[in-house]
């Protein structure tokens, strides 16, 4: 069950991505690396980070074992408490929503202040947060059920809402090319809007099939939602470190030269296609797995699902963190050169790409980890390993930027920012000026921090933990996709167009990883072989 709902989110969200793709090729070449990019980066951010602290970080997380629980009591009660938990999460995100418009210009100012010193580019990105903020209700009220579809073994919910999401911004797209800059990034701003709302729609059959209602209960105090808050207050914490890490990276990147905030989303957007096709695919299937094995006191699956799902997380990030790292180049000059996107800018972009391919193996072990000890309703340990790895990240990232600038007319934040930065170089005598790169190099540090933390705990927290089976697929991946790293360096040296470069890397570079993992012997090529050949006999 775990592999087959993993498959099913993977591929619907595959698809996603590429519509994703398409739909971030179309932004690059409609306003490139720009003021206007940087302010609607920074708009669009907020809200998605606010639904990712409400209902994605703090709320699902606290939810899904409160529902697998109820879930065992039979389905009505069940459906009571997602509506119960509905209202409760409109009531939060409507809140934020109001506070999000009537607080605009202070957050602005509060997680990009280089803004401010660009009245135009401040002055967008207030509207544009203002415009987008109802997307927050929209998206988490998604979130939330997607979690209650994936509990009950309906997956691809989520995922097919994102498709429909990008379908929707690629016609904004598409409309806001004949306009100028400003009037085009307000139509981005409104597909957005409109988007939201069509990912809220496509949900509504889903949940009929499954017997849940959407319809909110006033019941906002019930023992199931007093369960959930109770959970969500570390899970909060946790969120909100998340969260202020994004904050930071994008307060740090304001500070440096105008495009540095768009070269590390567009970065960011590429780095992240290994985690969306797997790893959130399958951590959205492990939690309800790993929940219902805990209610149920079943310690042997939830062993051998966490065992599954980490093993498979290093077969499969491993080899496409390699390959994205080495392609970095052409990847990039193949999705966002065209348009104002130059030159410059690719490269840009390809070197923080590759900084932040480093630490994408550790953030999705780390994701399936985390899983784990929310599903035993233990929401504290990992908002504490969050914590470790802000400080971690934040070190990092004021060590290897470069100086920031300080004095009067820097702003209290870069002061404050570069006074740590001073007694930081002064202590341990170390300070690169990495730029934008610098804050990539410093994500995949944090990253495996926390999964080494996260390896440690578990073993003391939650038992045994199964280390040969995944040191022996990790190792094992690692040597296939070095193997593989060789092949495509070669095709790089051949060939000039980017397109073709990225064709032939990837059919050499799978063909390759295959044959390499075959030669090590390993035991999740077979299994996937084995599940492949079996599908193909059913299907017969």
């Amino acid at each position: 069950m775990l592999l087959r709902g993993t498959a099913i989110v993977s591929v619907l969200t595959l698809l996603s991505r590429l519509l994703g793709f398409c739909r971030d090729l179309l932004v690059a070449r409609l306003l490139g690396a720009s003021l206007f990019a940087d302010a609607f980066f920074v708009a669009f951010r907020i809200p998605n980070l606010l639904r990712s602290f409400v209902a994605e970080g703090a709320l699902t997380s606290a939810f899904t074992p409160v529902f697998s629980s109820a879930l065992t009591k039979g389905k009505d009660e069940a459906r009571e408490t997602v509506r119960r938990i509905i209202g409760f999460l409109l009531l939060i995100t409507l809140a934020l929503t109001g506070l999000l418009v009537v607080c605009a210009p202070a957050i602005i100012d509060l997680i990009a202040p280089g803004f401010r010193g660009d009245g135009s580019k401040f002055e967008l990105c207030v509207k544009l947060t203002r415009m987008m903020a109802p997307y927050i209700a929209c998206v988490s009220l998604i979130a939330l059920i997607n979690a209650a579809l994936n509990a009950l073994n309906i997956f691809g919910a989520s995922a097919w809402a994102q498709v429909v999401m990008n379908i929707v911004l690629i016609f904004g797209a598409f409309v806001a090319t004949p306009f100028d800059l400003t009037t085009a990034t307000v139509v981005l701003a409104v597909s957005v809007l409109i988007g939201g709302v069509v990912q809220v729609l496509f949900q509504v059959p889903a949940c009929r099939r499954s017997g849940l209602s959407l319809k909110p209960s006033a019941r906002l105090f019930s023992r199931d939602v007093r369960d959930v808050v109770k959970l969500m207050i570390p899970a909060t914490l946790g969120a909100s470190v998340y969260q202020i890490t994004i904050f930071m990276s994008t307060i740090l990147a304001s500070l440096l030269p105008s495009g540095s905030v768009s070269w590390l989303f567009y970065a960011d957007r590429v780095a992240q296609f290994p985690i969306g096709v797997f790893s959130v695919a399958l951590a959205s299937v492990l939690l309800p797995a790993l929940s219902n094995a805990s209610a149920k006191s079943d310690d042997s699956s939830f062993t051998r699902n966490l065992s599954n799902s980490l093993r498979y997380t290093s077969f499969c990030v491993i080899p496409m963190s390699v390959g994205i790292a080495v392609l970095a180049v052409p990847i990039t000059k193949l999705l966002f050169e065209r348009g104002a996107f130059d030159q410059v800018s690719s490269l840009k972009t390809a070197i923080a790409l590759q900084a932040l391919c480093f630490g994408l193996w550790a953030s999705s072990c780390y994701s399936m980890l985390a899983r784990a000890f929310i599903a035993r309703k233990d929401t504290l340990t990992p908002s504490l390993i969050g914590l470790v790895s802000l400080m971690i990240n934040l070190v990092a990232s004021l060590s290897l930027m470069g100086t920031l600038k300080v004095g009067s007319d820097a702003g209290f934040i870069s002061n404050a920012l570069g006074a740590i930065q001073m007694g930081m170089t002064r202590v341990f005598s170390v300070s690169l000026s990495l730029g934008h790169v610098g804050l990539a190099a410093a994500s995949s540090i944090a990253a495996l921090a926390s999964l080494a933390l996260a390896l440690l705990l578990f073993r003391f927290k939650l038992g045994v933990f199964p280390w040969s089976d995944f040191i022996s697929a990790t190792w094992r991946s690692l040597a296939a996709s070095l193997c593989m790293a060789m092949v495509v360096k070669l095709v790089i040296g051949t060939v000039q167009s980017p397109l073709w470069v990225c064709v032939f890397s990837v059919f050499l570079g799978a063909i390759t990883f295959i044959v390499a993992s075959f030669l090590v012997n390993s035991r999740e090529l077979k299994e996937a072989l084995l599940v492949t050949r079996a599908k193909l006999s059913k299907q017969k």
